[in-house]
């Protein structure tokens, strides 16, 4: 795996307060220390064999979180990805019929749980180059 440019960040572990409140929208996605975050968020979800990250998760009430799938020892089937930055998503539609599998998350270590999801969902978002994807 390459080395990734960010710094590694603490995780918050469930019961944290921050992991319940809603987060705020990113209003300068220019800002250095916002693009240093993101290299960051990427770096720590690699190293932990993460599929995805919140800013919530490291202690950052924030709008964005990185998708970042790769086959690793937690999760071995999953499809391999580039890191995706999501800024400020919101969902627009989602398809009635769900489907639940096994999922674990970064903030719940050792735990896992049958989650349902929408098969389809249809979001906005922002990059991290500024462009708003649909």
């Amino acid at each position: 795996m390459k080395k990734s440019k960010g710094d590694l960040l603490q995780v918050a572990q469930l019961g944290h307060k921050i992991l319940r409140k809603r987060a705020k929208s990113v209003k300068n996605i220019k800002d250095p220390n916002l693009q240093k975050l993101i290299d960051n968020l990427v770096a720590t979800v690699m190293e932990v064999d993460g599929v995805g990250i919140a800013a919530p998760q490291i202690y950052k009430s924030l709008r964005l979180f990185i998708a970042a799938s790769h086959p690793n020892p937690r999760y071995p089937k999953a499809p391999k990805m580039k890191p995706a930055v999501i800024i400020n998503p919101k969902i627009i539609s989602f398809s009635k019929e769900m489907k639940s599998d096994w999922e674990g998350c970064l903030s719940i270590p050792g735990i896992r749980g049958l989650i349902p999801r929408y098969i389809s969902i249809r979001v906005t978002y922002i990059t991290r180059e500024g462009k708003k994807v649909e």
